[in-house]
C-alpha cells in the first residue's frame, strides 16, 4: 500500500475509526450479559458493580471492518485468522475460564500461523556482531514465538486499572509512528496504524468513563488482542522486508509492560508461586496501594512509558544500539530493584500496614 500523505483521510479515516468503535461497544454492551461476558468484583478487584467484557470484541470488529474496507495486503489474512482465534478463545477464557495450558497452547497456534502464513519473524536483532547477525531460522523462529506470546500476555497483566492496557498500546502504536516520521519523514501504512490507534482511542474513553456510554472492560479477549497486535506491528517494521525500524528502538515502545512483566514474573518464581497467578504486585497496584488515586497512578505510568520511549528510542538512533541496549538493561535493574529488594519490599509493607 502506498505511503499516506497529508489529506482528507488524516482527518476523516481516525475519526471513522473512533466513532465505528463506540458504535460497536455501544451495540455489544446489552449483549454482554447472555454472553455470561461479565466482570464481576472480587477480593482483587475494586469496582462495585458488574461491567461488561466486550471492549476487545469491539476493537476487533473495527479492525476487521477496517480489512474489509481498505482492501489491505493478502498478507494480512493469516493474521486475521490467528487474531480471530485468539480473540474467540479470549472470549470463551472471559466466560468460562478455560485455563492457562488453553490459552498457552492458543497463543503458540496463533502466532505459528503468522509465522508460516507470512514467513515474518525475527531475521535481525539489529546488532552488528557477526556472531549474532543474521538470525538464523532455527534461533529466530523460537525466538519470535516467545517474543509475541510474552508481550501478548505482558498486556494482558498489565491489564489491572482503567486505562492502563489500553494506554500502554496508544503510546506503543505512537511512539513506532514517530519513529517512523522522524526516521523517514513518512509513516509507512499510516492509515492502518490511525485506524488501530483511534479504534483503542475510542474503547480507552469509555473505559474512563469520559463518555455517555455505559464502561466496559477489554477482558482477556482484549487485553490479548492488544499484546498480540502490538508484537506483529514491532516485528513487522523492523524485520525485512520493510525493516524501516531498528529492532532495538522496538523494544523501547513498550517499555514499562515489558518491565513490569518481568518484574513481576520474577517476584512470582521468588516466592514459589505459578508465573500466570494472580496477585496485586503489579507497578500499578503498588501506587494504588500506597495510596494513590487510580486515575493519578494511571497518569503517571503513561507519562514514564511515554517519557522512557521517547529517551530510549532516541538514544539508539543517537549513539549505537549497544549503547541502547545497555542503558535498557540498567533501567531494568533499577526497576527490578526499587520492586524486588527486600528493603523496598519491608517498606511498602510498613507503608501498607501489612507488618509493625
Amino acid at each position: 500500500m502506498p505511503v499516506l500523505g497529508v489529506s482528507t483521510m488524516l482527518i476523516a479515516l481516525p475519526i471513522m475509526a473512533g466513532l465505528v468503535s463506540l458504535i460497536f461497544i455501544l451495540l455489544l454492551t446489552p449483549l454482554a450479559q447472555h454472553l455470561r461476558l461479565m466482570d464481576h468484583p472480587d477480593h482483587r478487584k475494586t469496582h462495585g458493580d458488574a461491567v461488561p467484557m466486550i471492549g476487545g470484541i469491539a476493537i476487533y470488529l473495527v479492525i476487521l471492518s477496517a480489512i474489509i474496507v481498505l482492501d489491505p495486503q493478502d498478507k494480512l489474512f493469516w493474521f486475521m485468522v490467528s487474531l480471530s482465534f485468539l480473540v474467540a478463545v479470549g472470549a470463551l477464557d472471559d466466560a468460562f475460564g478455560l485455563g492457562v495450558r488453553i490459552r498457552f497452547v492458543s497463543q503458540v497456534l496463533a502466532t505459528a500461523v503468522v509465522i508460516a502464513g507470512n514467513s515474518l519473524w525475527i531475521r535481525s536483532l539489529g546488532i552488528d556482531i557477526s556472531a549474532i547477525e543474521p538470525v538464523f531460522a532455527w534461533v529466530g523462529i523460537p525466538l519470535t514465538i516467545f517474543a509475541v506470546i510474552g508481550l501478548t500476555n505482558g498486556f494482558n497483566m498489565v491489564d489491572g486499572i482503567d486505562g492502563l492496557a489500553s494506554g500502554h498500546m496508544l503510546i506503543g502504536l505512537g511512539s513506532v509512528g514517530i519513529t517512523l516520521f522522524a526516521t523517514h519523514g513518512s509513516v509507512y501504512q499510516f492509515e492502518w496504524l490511525i485506524m488501530l490507534m483511534s479504534s483503542v482511542f475510542g474503547f480507552w474513553l469509555v473505559n474512563l468513563s469520559l463518555t455517555p456510554l455505559r464502561r466496559v472492560f477489554l477482558g482477556d479477549a482484549g487485553s490479548l488482542l492488544l499484546g498480540f497486535v502490538m508484537a506483529w506491528t514491532l516485528i513487522y517494521y523492523t524485520q525485512n522486508p520493510i525493516a524501516l525500524m531498528h529492532p532495538v528502538a522496538a523494544l523501547w515502545c513498550v517499555t514499562i509492560p515489558v518491565f513490569d512483566t518481568l518484574i513481576v514474573i520474577a517476584r512470582r518464581i521468588k516466592t514459589k508461586r505459578s508465573p500466570f497467578s494472580p496477585d496485586r504486585n503489579h507497578f500499578h497496584h503498588l501506587l494504588v496501594d500506597m495510596g494513590m488515586n487510580p486515575r493519578m497512578a494511571l497518569g503517571l505510568i503513561l507519562a514514564l512509558a511515554a517519557t522512557v520511549n521517547a529517551v530510549g528510542i532516541w538514544i539508539t538512533y543517537a549513539s549505537s544500539p549497544l549503547i541502547s541496549l545497555m542503558v535498557y538493561g540498567l533501567l531494568l535493574a533499577i526497576f527490578g530493584f526499587g520492586m524486588l529488594h527486600p528493603s523496598i519490599e519491608r517498606w511498602l509493607a510498613l507503608k501498607l500496614r501489612l507488618i509493625d
